[in-house]
Formats: structure tokens, C-alpha cells, sequence
């Protein structure tokens, strides 16, 4: 019941979440059963409940990758304002934000509760909220950024205002990101590459109808390696909000071809 010193604070920020630790949770592994005993020990049920469903999509962003995206927010002239990170772990890219960013009000949410509690306590100045962002009620057109690494995963959320679009679970971030960002803001997220590789291109036109991409970079696969333990191929998207909708198929909803032959977003194609 008090706010962590900066001792712990370098402590606190070293937690990676539950990504890529899959074998802790599994009490048929006995090469880790040292750990699943501890684990257990160490959070209540509804901890344990909350880090074991996180094993498949905590895969937190390094300083790296994040500082690198927030210094690119600058060089397209943002100079600090709402910034929103919808699923932000403990919050990497709050701490890596190059000066001029540092002005601006932070709000986060946090679905898995060590992280969002390790994350209250490293940003204690920020608004973060400890839920599903299908729970919060930010209206729409307030953030001048949203930034973060969206949860990758073949499942969706209960949202009455999205439901009918079927999106899957980083699509529905998207989307949300979009509505809640001002005309003119950008959101600037790391997500599977699905969003702009897959067949199905409704994603990609729901996108396109709403914001401009003004940029894109595939990630190696191992990107998330050191820091999460996983092998995963992941883009970087940045999109402006458009002013107003408007009815238009940019070349990068649909799909291009590769000199070997292989079908990826013609973005990166061309």
C-alpha cells in the first residue's frame, strides 16, 4: 500500500509477463515442476487463472522496438497529448519515450493483474486500468497516439459495438484504437502478420476506409526472442485517421506476389 522506490522500480521493470513460459502451468512437465509448485504457491487462483491464460499472447515488446516506434511518433511532428496503450503489460512503451513524448497524459490498459499492478507502480502518474479493453469506455476521437503491441491470438472479445465485424482478437484492437484516436492522430501498433497478409482482406478495408497506412515493417521472427522467448513474425503498422470515412481500396488491402512466388501484403511486395 505504498508506491514503489526507484530501487524497485529497476527490479519491477524487469518482468517479461507469462508469454513463452507455457511449461510453469504444466503439471505433467516434470523438467519444470519445481516452478509449477512455486507458481501455485506464490498467486491466489484467480492470479494463477489470469497468468495462465496470458502464456499465449504476453509477449512484451523491447525497449528496443518500442523506443524506436515512439522516435518515429516524433519524427511525424507529435509533441505530446493523450497517448493511450490498449494492452500494455508493464508499460515498455511508457518507458521509452523520447523527450519531447514525455509531456504527454498516459492512460493503459491491462488485462493480466501482476503485470497492470507492476505497471501502476513504474507509471505512477498514468491513468492504467486493469481490464480487457473490450471493458473501458474512452470515447471515441480523444487520443492523439495510440501505441503498443496488440494481443495476437485466433479468438475474439464480446464487444456489442464491434461484434458484428467477427474480428479477431489484434483486428479488434485495431479497430478500436481507430475510434478512439482524434482525426489526424496516428496508431502506431505491433501485430501478427496476419492483419496484412491474410487472404480475407475485410480487415485490411475496414482499415483503409478509416485511415491512410503511412507506413509498415515487418519484424524477423525472432524479434521477441531474447525478451519473450518466442518466435513469432510480427509488423509494425503505423495509420493516420482519416477526417472521415471514405469508400476506397488502397493497393495494400489486397495481396501481391513475391519473386519466389509467395503471397504477402503487396505492400511489402512492391
Amino acid at each position: 500500500n505504498r508506491l514503489a522506490t526507484p530501487e524497485e522500480q529497476k527490479v519491477l521493470s524487469k518482468f517479461v509477463g507469462w508469454g513463452g513460459l507455457s511449461q510453469a502451468f504444466d503439471e505433467e512437465n516434470a523438467g519444470w515442476s519445481k516452478e509449477y509448485a512455486e507458481l501455485k504457491d506464490l498467486l491466489s487462483d484467480e492470479e494463477y487463472g489470469a497468468a495462465r491464460a496470458t502464456v499465449n499472447n504476453a509477449f512484451y515488446t523491447s525497449p528496443e522496438i518500442a523506443m524506436c516506434m515512439n522516435s518515429a511518433l516524433v519524427q511525424f511532428g507529435f509533441r505530446g497529448g493523450n497517448v493511450l496503450e490498449p494492452s500494455m503489460g508493464i508499460g515498455n512503451f511508457f518507458g521509452s519515450m523520447p523527450a519531447p513524448m514525455q509531456r504527454s497524459k498516459l492512460y493503459g490498459v491491462e488485462l493480466d493483474s501482476i503485470s497492470g499492478r507492476i505497471a501502476k507502480q513504474l507509471y505512477q502518474n498514468a491513468n492504467i486500468s486493469i481490464t480487457g479493453f473490450e471493458n473501458t469506455t474512452y470515447p471515441d476521437n480523444f487520443f492523439d497516439v495510440v501505441v503498443g503491441n496488440v494481443p495476437f491470438g485466433d479468438y475474439k472479445v464480446f464487444d456489442p459495438k464491434y461484434n458484428k465485424y467477427n474480428f479477431r482478437i489484434h483486428d479488434y484492437f485495431l479497430a478500436k484504437a481507430l475510434d478512439q484516436v482524434r482525426p489526424g492522430g496516428m496508431v502506431a501498433v505491433i501485430t501478427t502478420k496476419g492483419t496484412l497478409d491474410k487472404a480475407n482482406p475485410t480487415i485490411r478495408k475496414y482499415l483503409a476506409e478509416r485511415a491512410e497506412l503511412v507506413g509498415a515493417v515487418r519484424l524477423p521472427n525472432t524479434a521477441f526472442k531474447d525478451n519473450a522467448g518466442t518466435e513469432v513474425t510480427a509488423d509494425i503498422l503505423f495509420l493516420q485517421k482519416r477526417e472521415r470515412k471514405i469508400d476506397i481500396e488502397p493497393d495494400w488491402v489486397h495481396l501481391g506476389v513475391t519473386e519466389n512466388g509467395i503471397a504477402v501484403n503487396s505492400y511489402f511486395a512492391e
